[in-house]
């Protein structure tokens, strides 16, 4: 009896050393799910971590590129800009000692002589000067002029215009401008579509 005795407690010991061998097995492998699950939840935190890290530099550098291209820009503008007020000073200064009482007399006399061809003439022509030069055409050039005509043309001065004039074939209802000003004008405009075609 004592020999069932024993071998009763030893398969009782073995039953419970293999159920905690297996409540142990269960216990680990349980901690290994739940290790892994941490794991796979740290992982995917981390890997969301990382793509809005990305995407906020991505969005920086878009954001750095966009005004950077923006800053260009103005500057180029602005170069422009600079550029173009530069050539039209040097275009005013140019036609300013361009349009010499000389030149002045030329060009008023071709006008003139085409004028009076047309029937244009009829209106009456009317010529506006600075004060210094018609001062200067008036006694020489402009009574010369007066002579070879065969229609009046009437000469005024005007502080409006600094060199330079304008011509009128209407009596002063319109007229065609050739003062330093609108020359400078003329010239800009031409000139600063080659420029706007170099700058680009």
């Amino acid at each position: 009896m004592s020999q069932q005795v024993q071998e009763l407690i030893d398969k009782i010991k073995e039953e419970g050393i293999q159920a905690a061998d297996q409540k142990a097995r269960e216990i680990e492998e349980q901690a290994k799910r739940n290790a892994q699950g941490t794991l796979d939840e740290a992982n995917k935190r981390a890997r969301e971590l990382i793509s809005d890290a990305e995407e906020e530099i991505r969005k920086k550098q878009e954001a750095s590129r966009t005004a950077l291209q923006q800053a260009s820009r103005d500057t180029l503008l602005s170069l422009k800009k600079e550029v173009q007020k530069l050539l039209h000073k040097v275009i005013a200064a140019q036609v300013a000692d361009a349009l010499t009482p000389d030149k002045l007399s030329d060009i008023i006399a071709a006008v003139a002589h085409k004028s009076v061809d047309g029937k244009s003439a009829d209106a009456g022509v009317g010529v506006v000067l600075s004060p210094k030069d018609l001062k200067e055409l008036r006694d020489g050039f402009l009574a010369k002029l007066q002579k070879q005509l065969k229609h009046p043309i009437h000469f005024q001065a005007s502080e409006d215009i600094g060199k330079g004039f304008t011509v009128s074939f209407d009596s002063g209802k319109s007229s065609f401008d050739f003062s330093e000003a609108a020359l400078a004008e003329y010239l800009s405009v031409y000139l600063n579509e080659e420029l706007a075609a170099l700058l680009k």
